[in-house]
């Protein structure tokens, strides 16, 4: 009688198209099952079903600002029991209710898609100072920095609400077997939280599409694609192209839904004299188009970026990227474009010219389509087939 395939359990927040944790998860699963493994999902949001290629069951443990869901917790145990995998890797998981249910498999992998897990503010950013927060997760720290800097609710018992679900979390994500992270960087945040060397995994994510060069265009454009949020650095970046010369100005493309945070950025770039237009939330195919209409892509994050997966999406198609120096951009930047100190808007429109002349670009071109080699999706599975061998007998592990 044959061994039957290892069987994986994802816990992730949302099953949709949307999102940089499903873009990664829809390119990652169907991998992993044409690796021979049963996969199946369950999720707080099931949006569509057939979104990861798939099974999908919803089950409604709580939201990242909400209670644990002790309810919800048992649902996951008797998916464990019934479905019996060997291993569970939760994404965006912050109920600390289901993560200790998670921990009822064999082995359990949490996987580390951004800081919320080890902050109860979510971004590491403080609200109103153009800072990140350095400290460790922790009582003393956190209510200090509510007080002194208006952390989360500020000086408010939602804080401290926030603060002891947030500790309860990483109690419970704490007893997994492995962390997986996408840089060294968030490495680092782990291990100063209280993840130790033996239990993290440093796994790139991959790009999704081909690795092509599209001709570049006729007129110089800057694409900025992401959630369009403050410290991601939008306005920052209208600032940088207005400071080129309007003979050299670049024109600016912006693909991401409009958010009341930044209803005010049109009216800033007329004023500026920067050409902006906004093509709302767009497909993967929509928005590999709009990278090839491109002749670079600028990553203008403010706050300390986990990973970037827009940086190496721009490199896949050949196109040089601009960045602030924040997180770990540093990682994957190399050759493929040029980094500049975080918020300084006079270096990134100098930055952008130096891209836009034609031999720099061709350089910057080349090493961009170089460089992504090393983010293909096969090399991301077989990593992580690597640490799914590493699970624990199931005998009396439930």
């Amino acid at each position: 009688m044959s061994e039957r395939s290892p069987a994986v359990l994802v816990l992730c927040d949302t099953v949709a198209h949307d999102g940089g944790t499903e873009s990664y998860l829809s390119r990652v699963l169907p991998g992993l099952r044409d690796r021979g493994l049963e996969v199946r999902i369950a999720a707080r949001r099931v949006l569509d079903a057939n979104a990861f290629g798939v099974p999908a069951t919803e089950i409604r443990w709580g939201a990242d600002d909400a209670p644990a869901e002790r309810e919800a917790a048992r649902e996951i145990r008797a998916l464990i029991r019934s479905t019996r995998p060997d291993v569970v890797i939760t994404s965006n998981v912050h109920d600390a209710e289901a993560m200790a249910a998670a921990r009822s498999a064999p082995q359990l992998v949490v996987r580390v898609h951004d800081h919320r897990i080890f902050c109860p503010q979510g971004d590491r950013q403080f609200p109103h100072f153009p800072a990140a927060c350095t400290q460790a997760m922790g009582a003393t720290a956190c209510v200090s920095n509510a007080v002194l800097r208006g952390c989360v609710a500020g000086i408010n018992l939602r804080t401290l609400e926030l603060l002891r679900s947030r500790q309860a979390l990483q109690s419970a994500a704490l007893r997994a077997d492995h962390f997986i992270v996408s840089s060294q960087f968030m490495a680092g945040i782990c291990r100063h939280n209280g993840v130790s060397a033996a239990q993290l995994r440093v796994f790139p994510p991959p790009f999704g599409g081909e690795i092509s060069r599209a001709p570049r265009p006729a007129r110089d454009r800057v694409l900025f694609a992401g959630r369009l949020v403050r410290d991601k650095g939008l306005a920052s970046l209208v600032r940088a192209v207005a400071k080129i010369s309007p003979g050299r100005r670049p024109a600016l493309s912006v693909a991401g839904a409009m958010t009341t945070e930044l209803q005010s950025l049109p009216a800033l770039a007329t004023r500026l004299g920067v050409a902006m237009s906004l093509l709302g939330k767009l497909g993967a195919a929509e928005l590999c188009a709009e990278i090839d209409a491109s002749t670079l892509v600028a990553v203008p994050s403010l706050w300390p970026e986990p990973f970037g997966l827009m940086g190496i999406e721009a490199q896949a198609r050949g196109r040089p990227v601009v960045a602030y120096d924040v997180g770990s951009i540093s990682e994957w930047m190399g050759s493929a474009g040029v980094l500049v100190p975080r918020a300084d808007e006079r270096a990134l429109g100098k930055a952008i010219e130096t891209i836009l002349e034609p031999a720099r670009w061709l350089e910057y071109s080349d090493a961009a389509l170089r460089q992504v080699q090393a983010y293909g999706i096969d090399a991301h599975v077989d990593s992580l087939l690597v640490l799914i061998a590493q699970r624990r007998p199931l005998a009396g592990a439930i």
